[in-house]
């Protein structure tokens, strides 16, 4: 038998043309259903589209083509669906959504998804009611779900829905064509289905690594049952690493990926020497191997792989470790080779020794980092400090976020600022002074101070009672100065290595360092524990150091932050990092001698 090749409409019409029809059968090897917003509205509009163009120039719509849907017959109206699931599930989507808009229409097809079926998951029947209960069931489901969201989201949009829904309608049933591809009959299914995909974009390494080692076992390869006990440890691993604490952990990274599997292919399958990897490149260096050794012996590797990156994400001293040394540049594929060669303890151990390589840092290096000079060392120092702190907590359960970490971007921070940096525009100055007026009337100063205060408060008075646009710049600094210099601590002499230092820097997000940095003290204290009590997430460190946390009881001064908290600050911090040093060069050299 040859291949066949006709255009089908997608529902049926008024006139006699060949439309889709019967029951269609996704197989295991194939990936599942993934269409999300962009592909389920760029469908929706091109079709729109087609006949806007036509209707403006008064004629009939053209007849319109997607691409083809590739079947293999199983008789009596049963497909095997090699190609085209993608379109062929958003367009039934479509139809049933239009069939309850307009009580005669149809849909004269149905769709099975294999995988869903063996875990007891009725996929026909899922689509059929789309029922609420069951979306979130399995991945599959949950994209259908979301696409159908979208197409009614679409529809609404579209001012009257019933129209929408019969000019819709009106497409599939008259002009929009499914190019429908029967393969000849013997045809490999597994075989035609990589040859089709692999060089589309839109697949990705894990679904053609998933066709190839699904059509390598089960009953052709002597194991039955085996496709099924692999494509349920597949939607195991996928889920695993969609969980947005364990993804941050491995790749330091909030990005969202088309499939999250791909990333225990590529640290099986290292890419020394290659600053990007040339497309399908992971895919051929499975292929080797599984022609090499089998699927079998690959796919152990797989479970074996998932276990060990899991493992160390379930091990809390491992996690802290590990998801710092990713979180300043590692590579999770070294830290594995790493692994491979050291006994569990000896590696446990070593993750000391590689963080202090990473760092290159001694206790007197330490000492002199600067904000301005060393912001990459000093970002590195204090997320360690934030990280050593979690893992050295009474309580077990208590992890460092590093989702939190890479989702919100940080910067460094000076805890008590010296100056208001870059307030040029007049609305930045005005917001600056009836925020500080607003705080210096709100603090309970002491008798000494009052007058100070009262000072000051009457200077900004003056200026926000300026007209718009008339504060000079020599008069804001004069009032800026003050306010820096009320809120300062007592006698403090700040030099720039006290103001620059890390005994003065801490680590906010940079969303709300952007609105803190010109602000004194006391203000970004009391701003923080706004958020801090709204549920923001602020680092550990950071949250302590404007909770005084570090500082003796007899030293409190709640509006300032002088020598008498930096210094336990600071002493804290190298408490915290010490383990990680290099020894100093004087220790070196008595060493030596």
């Amino acid at each position: 038998m040859e291949a066949t090749l006709e255009p089908r409409l997608v529902i049926p019409g008024n006139e006699d043309r060949p439309f889709i029809s019967g029951e269609f059968f996704v197989a295991a090897y194939q990936r599942g259903y993934r269409w999300g917003r962009h592909e389920v509205r760029q469908l929706l509009d091109d079709i729109k589209a087609n006949s806007a163009a036509a209707k403006a120039q008064r004629m009939t719509p053209s007849d319109y083509y997607l691409q083809p849907v590739v079947v293999l017959g199983r008789g009596h109206g049963v497909w095997e669906l090699v190609d085209g699931q993608q379109r062929l599930t958003t367009l039934y989507l479509i139809a049933k959504y239009i069939s309850t808009k307009l009580p005669d229409a149809k849909v004269e097809y149905t769709l099975t998804y294999e995988t869903r079926d063996q875990e007891g998951n009725d996929s026909r029947g899922f689509l059929a009611t789309l029922d609420p209960m069951k979306r979130n069931s399995n991945i599959d489901f949950h994209h259908i779900a979301l696409a159908y969201d979208e197409i009614e989201a679409w529809f609404g949009e579209q001012g009257n829905v019933t129209k929408a829904a019969s000019d819709m309608h009106t497409a599939l049933s008259e002009w929009v064509y499914v190019i429908w591809y029967e393969a000849p009959k013997g045809t490999n299914p597994n075989d035609l289905f990589t040859r089709l995909n692999r060089d589309r974009i839109p697949l990705t390494d894990s679904e053609l690594i998933k066709a190839l080692v699904l059509s390598n076992s089960g009953a052709a390869a002597g194991q039955p049952g085996r496709q099924e006990e692999i494509a349920a440890q597949w939607d195991s691993f996928e889920r695993d690493l969609r969980d947005e604490q364990f993804w941050a952990f491995l790749t330091s990274s909030t990005e969202q990926r088309p499939t999250h599997i791909d990333f225990l292919f590529e640290s099986m399958t290292p890419s020394a020497g290659l600053r990007v990897r040339p497309r399908y490149w992971t895919f051929e260096k499975v292929r080797d191997d599984v022609e090499e050794r089998g699927a079998a012996a690959f796919w152990r590797d797989v479970v074996a792989r998932h276990g060990l990156l899991t493992g160390w994400y379930h091990d809390r001293e491992l996690y802290h470790r590990i998801g710092y040394l990713v979180a300043i540049g590692e590579s999770v594929p070294d830290l594995i080779k790493a692994s491979q060669f050291q006994t569990h303890s000896a590696f446990r151990e070593g993750l000391i020794d590689r963080t202090s390589e990473r760092l290159k840092l001694s206790r007197d290096d330490v000492s002199l980092l600067r904000y301005g000079k060393d912001d990459a060392k000093c970002t590195d120092v204090l997320l360690l400090m934030n990280v050593e702190t979690v893992l050295a907590s009474c309580d077990p359960g208590s992890r460092f976020s590093f989702h939190a970490y890479a989702r919100d971007g940080w910067s460094l921070e000076h805890i008590h600022a010296q100056n208001a940096r870059g307030l040029t525009k007049e609305k930045q100055r005005r917001d600056w002074l009836e925020a500080h007026d607003k705080k210096i009337r709100a603090t309970a100063w002491s008798a000494e101070l009052q007058p100070a205060a009262d000072a000051v408060g009457a200077q900004i008075g003056t200026h926000l009672t300026l007209p718009a646009g008339k504060t000079d710049d020599i008069g804001f600094q004069d009032v800026l100065d003050k306010v820096f210099e009320l809120f300062g601590a007592p006698g403090q002499d700040a030099t720039q290595e006290d103001m620059h230092g890390l005994g003065n820097l801490a680590l906010l997000q940079r969303d709300f360092n952007s609105k803190l940095n010109n602000a004194v003290f006391a203000l970004k204290r009391e701003r923080i524990l706004e958020l801090d009590e709204s549920g923001a997430y602020i680092l550990p460190c950071t949250r302590n150091v404007f909770l005084k946390y570090y500082t003796a009881a007899e030293d409190q001064q709640l509006s300032i932050w002088g020598p008498q908290d930096q210094e336990p600050y600071y002493e804290k911090l190298l408490g915290a990092v010490s383990p990680f040093f290099r020894p100093d060069a004087a220790a070196v050299m008595e060493a030596a001698g």
